[in-house]
This record gives C-alpha cells, structure tokens and sequence, in this order.
C-alpha cells in the first residue's frame, strides 16, 4: 500500500541545476550560440520561455516565439 509521495519541484531534494544548463548550452550550441555557467546564472528561477528569449536575445537571433 502506498502510503504518499514526495514531489521535487524546486531542486532540494536533488540538484538538477546542472543538467538544466547542460541542456540549454546544449540546445544554444545547436542554435550558434555559446552560452557559460556565468550567464546560465540568470536562468535560475524563470520560465522555459523566458530562458529561450534570453539565450537567443544574447546570441543576437531574433525571436519568434509570440
């Protein structure tokens, strides 16, 4: 019988910081753009569609997204 679960929404469970900023350098690189940890810092707590905007914004490519 299961008794309950436990939900990691935020990351204090487990650290997934760093995969999320392989993914994103990964995904950048794809699009032309090189992106470091420093600037991944300003990722951290905003919306997957805001940290697209901001990655293409820093690697000068228009957005097309709305």
């Amino acid at each position: 019988m299961i008794k309950g679960f436990i939900f990691d929404l935020d990351g204090v469970i487990t650290d997934t910081a760093e995969y999320h900023y392989l993914a994103w350098r990964e995904l950048a690189n794809k699009l032309g753009i090189s992106i470091d940890r420093k600037f991944n810092e300003q990722l951290k707590g905003i919306s997957r569609t805001d940290s697209l905007e901001k990655i293409l914004n820093y690697g000068g490519k228009k957005s097309n997204l709305l």
